[in-house]
């Protein structure tokens, strides 16, 4: 068998440009632009230039490597904080916290201690107390919803779904994705 040698795609392509510059029958250029699409085509497909492209692009890597920075300084955020983030958009607003009915909220370790409290309106027997109390889950205190509001940890269903929660206590109380929607049918 022998060796034909290695083609040169790039003069081969550039020959056909300049024929299909000179041809004006509509046919020949039309064989003439198959001819250079087949050309494409097998220089694709060619193992000695995908060689030859893969040592170029190493050897541009190898030129320019990025110098190595400390973790503290580099501003880039990873993905699951950037989904973090975009959770976080969306707060829970305390006029809407006070509004909240058939929900437990649980809070953090504060002056109230950390406790589940339930907040049911329509069970509560005093009218007084039916719109702005939540009753501690294993005792017998109530506490007014805007006054747990800034300690509150998160907020579930009764099925113990997660409506919202706060990571700590002073970010905000963030509205979980299942109920960015639908957390206004808790509100009354």
């Amino acid at each position: 068998m022998t060796n034909l040698g290695r083609t040169d795609y790039k003069q081969e392509i550039k020959l056909l440009k300049i024929l299909l510059d000179s041809c004006y029958d509509p046919n020949d250029r039309a064989i003439i632009k198959q001819m250079e699409r087949s050309t494409l085509a097998t220089k694709a497909m060619d193992s000695d230039v995908r060689k030859m492209k893969k040592e170029n692009t190493q050897g541009i890597k190898k030129a320019f490597k990025k110098p190595l920075v400390p973790n503290y300084i580099t501003h880039s955020i990873g993905e699951s904080k950037k989904k973090v983030r975009a959770s976080v958009l969306m707060g829970l607003s305390e006029h809407e916290f006070c509004r909240m009915d058939k929900v437990y909220i649980r809070t953090f370790d504060s002056k109230y201690g950390a406790a589940e409290y339930v907040v049911d309106r329509q069970k509560e027997n005093c009218l007084k107390h039916q719109s702005a109390y939540a009753v501690e889950r294993n005792g017998t205190r109530r506490v007014l919803l805007r006054e747990i509001y800034p300690y509150v940890r998160n907020i579930r269903t009764q099925t113990n779904d997660m409506i919202a929660k706060r990571k700590h206590i002073h970010r905000t109380l963030a509205i979980q994705a299942p109920f960015k929607e639908s957390y206004q049918s808790f509100l009354t």
